[in-house]
């Protein structure tokens, strides 16, 4: 704990340098406050606010968790499915990585004309943009497998189960993790552009009103929270990739006993 406290020493006296001189250029400069707020006056603007911007904290948090959760669990479904029957992947493979060229700002109006203004765009286009991040790097790790383990539990008639649980997964699982970072990265932009597109409440709706309203610090404010949900949603899939590793490894066939099966057992 001490190590990694020390290790984050650096970042933290930085950031305190950033706003230092922050505070002392908009105040030595006479930046108006409508242009660059002090960071003083977002303090005090977080803690006025914090009754409104936290009534909007649970809508766009609700939409993060439905949204970044349908679109992890169909990546890697997908993936695992894809990596079972390569034939599904040879037919559908393309068409995903094709479909990520249409931008999903210009899709977003469209989810809105068939599914509404309620909950549902918004989760569908979070969705969108965490499927992809996890499902190309699942399937780029579950096709890393060490091919000398795969023979290795082919010659004692393994099951698929087998493989996938001791092979597979445990080596796809560094890949898996930094697609789950990706995904979560883009899919708090995703939950911001969807309430931008259409909503009446959210993070994003107050950074729409606040800056029609030149509330310049008030809207620094609701940065800083998103900023915070990013990073504690971050180090939150960092602690779950350490203990992931840590079964991995635990998993792995130089740490575990490779089961034997039937030859009836393999599919």
């Amino acid at each position: 704990m001490k190590s990694r406290m020390t290790g984050l020493l650096p970042s933290l006296l930085s950031l305190a340098a950033i706003l230092v001189i922050w505070q002392i250029a908009v105040v030595v400069f006479d930046v108006p406050r409508f242009i660059l707020p002090p960071p003083t006056e977002i303090v005090e603007a977080l803690v006025d606010e914090w009754g409104v911007i936290g009534e909007n904290v649970g809508i766009t948090l609700l939409e993060l968790v439905l949204g970044y959760g349908l679109g992890v669990g169909t990546g890697l479904a997908l993936a695992i499915l894809m990596n079972f029957a390569p034939p599904i992947k040879t037919a559908i493979y393309p068409l995903v990585i094709a479909s990520q060229t249409i931008p999903k700002v210009a899709i977003a109006p469209l989810f809105v004309l068939w599914f509404g203004v309620d909950l549902a765009p918004k989760v569908l286009i979070i969705a969108l943009l965490a499927f992809f991040p996890v499902l190309i790097n699942t399937v780029s790790g579950l096709d890393s497998t060490d091919r000398g383990h795969v023979e290795l539990f082919a010659s004692v008639n393994s099951s698929k189960r087998d493989l996938y649980r001791h092979v597979k997964i445990p080596a796809a699982v560094p890949h898996l993790f930094a697609g789950l970072k990706l995904a979560l990265t883009v899919s708090v932009i995703g939950a911001v552009i969807a309430e931008f597109v259409a909503s009446n409440a959210g993070l994003g709706y107050l950074l729409l009103s606040y800056n029609a309203s030149l509330e310049t610090a008030e809207l620094f404010a609701t940065l800083v929270v998103l900023i915070a949900i990013s990073g504690l949603s971050f180090l939150a899939i960092v602690m779950i990739e350490r203990f992931a590793s840590w079964q991995a490894r635990a998993q792995a066939p130089g740490t575990s006993t490779v089961p034997t099966g039937s030859a009836g057992d393999q599919s």
